[in-house]
């Protein structure tokens, strides 16, 4: 992925890619994105957590597991690891 590809969050588009990268310590590539919810839900962590995520590349959907950790004081912060 280069950045633009749609996140999908129980099969519904929630968000973009906005960058991406191979980790080499991972063996795998690991994307970063931005993932909104409907108007009415808030984001928490177990709204992130309780879900299935999928990147569309090229017309193909991979599978992604977020992990979320805390760098700094802006927040939380989702990397998306695709399998």
């Amino acid at each position: 992925p280069w950045s633009g590809e749609p996140i999908y969050r129980n099969g519904e588009f929630c968000g973009f890619v906005t960058s991406s990268a191979y980790g080499f310590t991972l063996g795998k590539q690991v994307c970063l994105g931005h993932v909104h919810a409907p108007s009415s839900v808030n984001i928490t962590m177990n709204y992130i957590r309780d879900a299935t995520y999928e990147i569309d590349i090229a017309t193909k959907r991979f599978r992604a597991r977020p992990n979320l950790y805390q760098p700094s004081e802006m927040g939380p912060t989702v990397q998306l690891n695709m399998n």
